[in-house]
């Protein structure tokens, strides 16, 4: 995974390191103070079974959704090809057992389709074995100016 966004390639530093060669960190090494600097473009999800609660999100990516999804599900959001994405890619990365990235490429998100974006998941557990959530970042740029050429 080599991220084109200087953020993202802090976040995959500090996830790697945490995680020690396993397949992802405990989900309570995953803190402010490790992710100083780069908290704006995080979120946290938990694995609940087939769907995903939202636990935290940093300001920038509240700013870009335009509310708060903390405390709700994925599947309460389903029915829009930004949020059915999401719910692919999530369950991709739990399936796989493997960080997923998408971009840069243009966004779903209504009213949105103006910027594109480079997200990435990266799996957490607090057992060694089995995927407890996901650390997850996002970056935006204006339409067109990170995804040519690639």
């Amino acid at each position: 995974m080599a991220p084109t966004s200087e953020k993202l390639t802090g976040i995959v530093t500090i996830w790697r390191e945490l995680a020690a060669g396993g397949i992802g960190p405990k989900r309570d090494a995953i803190t402010p103070a490790r992710l100083r600097g780069t908290m704006p473009w995080v979120f946290l999800l938990d694995v609940t079974g087939e769907d995903f609660k939202f636990r935290f999100a940093g300001e920038r990516i509240i700013q870009f959704m335009e509310r708060r999804l903390q405390g709700s599900q994925l599947s309460e959001h389903l029915g829009t090809p930004f949020f059915d994405g999401m719910q692919q890619f999530f369950s991709r990365a739990v399936r796989t057992r493997t960080a997923q990235s998408y971009g840069p490429g243009p966004v779903t998100y209504p009213g949105k389709e103006h910027f594109e974006m480079e997200v990435m998941v990266l799996p957490l557990s607090d057992d060694g074995h089995s995927i407890s959530g996901l650390l997850g970042a996002f970056d935006t740029w204006r339409l067109g100016t990170h995804s040519a050429g690639r």
